[in-house]
């Protein structure tokens, strides 16, 4: 059990083999989460992880407290705020991408998108809708397109693969936002439906792509599962 090990997971961070290599090696040796985990308790904590092979994450012991009930229900809510957003910039790299699904371990090069939304005035429609945080409509489809993938390299889910070329990796932490859809979508559907219908409340066919990817999302996070150790 490794403190920097530690200290990566209590800083909130996802640990994948991708976004934290090390500290993934060390927590998957035989018996290192199972230690981890008994240290965690201590704090009222709990290893946790995404499925089989999956990132590890630190979540509460148990929710039982009613102020403990309380940040979940705030955490939820958040989703028209933060998930929307997110859902929205991986739907439009999904449209550029062919077979693009939004796993662990998937690429995403800037040159590559860029040419595709310039050549589709819906795509360009789409990237400008975003409100993705310190832009404007007087940047162009190439700095929008880099601050969309700054904005998920920084909510930790890209890792910047290659900088010369602006690749970006995508992290095990998307597993976690798959697992949220899933249970927005089958137990909170009024957030879902309002998070996916106000930037293209007079679009019906981009509204069922938004949908499609929640639906695409939360099948990809049933396959995985969220699991505890």
């Amino acid at each position: 059990m490794k403190p920097e090990t530690l200290a990566t997971l209590l800083a909130g961070n996802f640990v994948c083999q991708y976004a934290f290599p090390e500290a993934y090696a060390d927590l998957v040796e035989p018996g290192e989460a199972e230690k981890v985990d008994q240290w965690l308790q201590s704090l009222d904590r709990r290893l946790a992880r995404l499925g089989d092979d999956g990132a590890f994450f630190v979540a509460p012991l148990q929710v039982h407290t009613n102020e403990q009930v309380a940040k979940v229900k705030t955490d939820l809510a958040r989703f028209r705020d933060v998930y929307g957003l997110l859902v929205e910039m991986l739907n439009l790299v999904r449209l550029t991408k062919d077979g693009f699904r939004g796993v662990p371990g998937e690429y995403v090069q800037l040159a590559e998108i860029l040419l595709k939304v310039n050549e589709d005035t819906t795509l360009v429609s789409r990237l400008r809708e975003l409100r993705i945080p310190g832009a404007d409509a007087r940047l162009s489809n190439n700095e929008l397109l880099r601050k969309m993938l700054e904005r998920l390299r920084a909510e930790g889910y890209l890792i910047v693969s290659n900088a010369s070329t602006e690749t970006y990796q995508i992290t095990g932490k998307v597993d976690h936002l798959h697992a949220v859809m899933q249970y927005l979508v089958e137990n909170v559907p009024e957030l879902t439906d309002t998070a996916l219908s106000d930037a293209e409340a007079d679009e019906d066919d981009d509204e069922d792509r938004q949908v499609d990817l929640l639906r695409a999302a939360a099948a990809d996070g049933g396959r995985r599962g969220a699991s505890g150790e």
